[in-house]
């Protein structure tokens, strides 16, 4: 783990397209998906351009995308859905993703971030309770700020990233 964040400050950042990166991944998980009768959905909000770039290293964004979308898709029954909300908030892109698993049953979930912390139920197997802390790792060398949230208006979690925007 320490090589690979090592690895990860040494890498260069360019000109992406966030947009492109995570339709790239969503499509990936959908391949997946058809068995467990779950579906992925990306809403993007109408004054956003066909691209969105940010300033970044495209492997670890896809690792951040990668990796949120596996933890809703787990928490997530059969027949469910995951929403991916793309939004643009001042010089900022707003990426929501949204499942219809339990939520967090955490009073401050700002844990979930901590290295080591795991709350699944046993029936999730061994994990390492890495995976939330890497990814805000790599959305704050973005420049980017996580939040996780459970929602509002129906049974689930949501998780917020923001990232700022190029130029």
């Amino acid at each position: 783990m320490l090589k690979d964040e090592a690895s990860l400050s040494r890498e260069k950042m360019k000109k992406i397209d966030l947009l492109l990166v995570i339709t790239n991944v969503v499509e990936e998980f959908k391949q997946n998906l058809s068995s467990q009768n779950k579906k992925i959905k990306i809403y993007i909000d109408n004054k956003l351009k066909k691209e969105g770039y940010i300033i970044g290293i495209e492997n670890r964004l896809e690792q951040v995308i990668a990796n949120l979308l596996d933890n809703s898709i787990s928490f997530s029954e059969n027949n469910s859905k995951i929403e991916i909300e793309i939004s643009e908030i001042s010089k900022n892109f707003v990426l929501l993703i949204k499942d219809e698993g339990p939520g967090f049953n955490e009073t401050s979930t700002q844990k979930i971030f901590k290295r080591f912390y795991s709350n699944r139920p046993t029936k999730f197997g061994e994990h390492s309770g890495l995976g939330l802390n890497i990814v805000k790792n790599i959305v704050e060398l973005h420049k980017g700020r996580i939040s996780a949230s459970n929602r509002v208006d129906v049974k689930g979690a949501q998780i917020e990233v923001l990232l700022p925007k190029s130029g």
